[in-house]
């Protein structure tokens, strides 16, 4: 019998369909090899069929890139849902190390609330490696025989006895959540950009503005080759306790909206979130989190999802810049007249932006909801109630990660120029910042610094 008998004997030993049992459904995997051909993989993990909706969800992958607060959050979050509605969620890690840490800690995903962790698991995981993804096969309960068998059908070559891996990189992906750092989106949607169509959808859970117009420039220059964008904001009370795990500190909500790519996609939503007019994967993935109770999710238009990250940005053009500045935790912002000043004149700055920003033109209310008085309310506000919380910034700084002050005063800067408004405080802002974090990391390195001009 040659290869490609005895590999489909096998598969057919791992069917979609559990004979035994109707009702149990093999969860499958397809990659397509260089010569065209499509390979299937029973990952032998089985989904209960209860219900024709369940039958149709199981069908449907959520992957989710970034495992940090939101990240983890959201997971949890999707894990909690009944069987009958449960999508499978799929975990993308960008290093092996990740995937070591993460047997490791038990391969679950954790949310504290008062003090009490509750676990979820039951993920599927892709795994980066050598800039092309894998099912590691131990976890997903492959074969390893199967798994040798189609390496060396894919290669070219004998099976090795150590094959651990099971191909993911040609394999769609239909729903994609980005929760990484604004710093890192454009890495890791290049690194599945292949694997991404017109009908997939992508929602971005990132703080921060101008990462879509990096991402249309520099990955998706093509209109006709772009997935479908959502965006998303969120006022839960998150915190890292630690890895694959995050602290609930503060119920809020999530809004998500619809990204236009043309003017037809201006329109209003059903209840549920979902929309005749949208592609399937965008009804999936807005019904699917707006129906997931923990997220508090719900739907708005793009003009309003705007005004929400434009409120968020205001606040955290000023919370996390001056923190990192000042190296102190939210709540000592407040009740220092120098910190005061400093706080109204960058909100006059950024007041003066949104509100000349040329697609917000004829918005009912924009000069009264986005004026220097308001904006500073709500960003004394936030500072007080999350007064024990250091900023993610701040946080980024101290662990030597690449600030997202690009994305945030970086952003007021730029759209500044756009419309002829000079935001001076803001640039000195976004200079200090950056300044002040290579400092630390030459610090932490323990560099000697020198002047190569000099040379």
């Amino acid at each position: 019998m040659n290869t490609s008998k005895r590999l489909w004997a096998k598969l057919r030993s791992f069917s979609s369909i559990n004979e035994a049992n109707p009702r149990i459904y093999t969860h499958t995997h397809t990659w397509k090899s260089k010569t065209g051909s499509v390979h299937f993989f029973s990952t032998g993990r089985t989904l209960q069929h209860s219900s024709s909706n369940n039958k149709h969800n199981m069908h449907k992958k959520i992957h989710i890139m970034g495992v940090g607060n939101v990240g983890s959050f959201v997971a949890h979050s999707l894990a909690a849902r009944p069987v009958s509605e449960r999508a499978c969620i799929t975990l993308l890690f960008h290093h092996p190390a990740f995937y070591k840490d993460w047997n490791r800690f038990g391969r679950v995903v954790a949310v504290k609330r008062h003090g009490i962790p509750e676990q979820r698991s039951g993920f599927c995981i892709n795994v980066l490696q050598d800039h092309e993804w894998y099912y590691p096969s131990e976890i997903e309960g492959a074969p390893d025989d199967l798994v040798k068998e189609e390496f060396a059908l894919r290669q070219g070559e004998e099976a090795d006895s150590d094959g651990s891996l099971i191909p993911a990189d040609e394999e769609w992906i239909e729903h994609l959540i980005v929760t990484v750092k604004t710093t890192q989106v454009e890495r890791a949607m290049k690194s599945v950009r292949h694997r991404l169509t017109p009908e997939s959808s992508v929602l971005f859970l990132t703080n921060g503005l101008g990462v879509l117009e990096e991402v249309n420039e520099k990955i998706w220059p093509d209109e006709s080759e772009r997935p479908n964008y959502l965006f998303g904001v969120t006022s839960h009370g998150l915190f890292k306790s630690g890895l694959f795990e995050t602290t609930h500190a503060g119920v809020g909500t999530t809004t998500i909206g619809v990204v236009r790519q043309s003017p037809r996609d201006d329109m209003e939503h059903t209840a549920d979130g979902s929309s005749t007019t949208l592609a399937p994967s965008t009804n999936f993935l807005l019904k699917t989190l707006t129906q997931t109770p923990e997220l508090a999710c719900i739907s708005t238009n793009a003009i309003d999802l705007f005004l929400l990250q434009l409120e968020k940005l205001a606040v955290n053009c000023v919370i996390n810049p001056l923190t990192l500045l000042m190296d102190c935790k939210n709540g000592e912002l407040l009740y220092h007249y120098n910190l005061t000043r400093v706080q109204r004149l960058l909100l006059i700055e950024i007041s003066a932006v949104i509100c000349a920003l040329p697609e917000l033109q004829g918005v009912p209310g924009l000069q009264s909801r986005f004026s220097p008085e308001r904006l500073r309310t709500i960003a004394v506000g936030v500072a007080g109630k999350t007064g024990e919380n250091t900023s993610s910034m701040l946080q980024d700084a101290r662990m030597g990660k690449e600030s997202e002050i690009e994305y945030m005063n970086g952003y007021i800067v730029r759209r500044g120029e756009e419309v002829g408004v000079r935001c001076a405080l803001n640039y000195m802002v976004v200079q200090l910042v950056q300044a002040k974090s290579r400092i630390a990391g030459r610090q932490r390195n323990e560099e000697v610094p020198f002047d190569l001009s000099k040379l």
